[in-house]
């Protein structure tokens, strides 16, 4: 799945560095409209993945919480941070932001616990 962020005024690669420290992995995308691979409109959500560890219709519905906290606190960061991807992954790494994320990797890592891990 494609995730169109330009309406929301943040890049793909703010939010793949935040889904990143939650413990989620997105790639960075480029979206229909782009001006620059650069700095890509979107991030790419790969279901194929989360279908393999066994999860059905209501798990999609807890990720998708997931997805919306971590866009919340994204917004959060940058709007303190301003637009430039250095500032934002300074403000990331930085006092309540980082309390943040650690609350949410702990949520993800607790709720993905639950599935089997092929590999492992």
């Amino acid at each position: 799945m494609l995730w169109d962020l330009r309406p929301l005024g943040l890049t793909g690669s703010k939010m793949e560095k935040v889904f990143e420290k939650m413990h989620i992995t997105l790639n960075k995308n480029a979206v229909h409209g782009d001006v620059s691979a650069m700095t890509p409109g979107g991030v790419r959500i790969g279901a194929p993945a989360m279908t393999s560890r066994g999860l059905k219709e209501a798990d999609f519905e807890a990720i998708g919480e997931f997805l919306h906290q971590g866009l919340q606190l994204a917004l959060e960061i940058q709007t303190k941070s301003g637009k430039k991807l250095v500032d934002f992954l300074k403000e990331l790494e930085s006092g309540e932001a980082k309390d943040k994320v650690a609350s949410l990797r702990a949520s993800v890592e607790a709720w993905s616990s639950k599935f089997f891990m092929p590999g492992h």
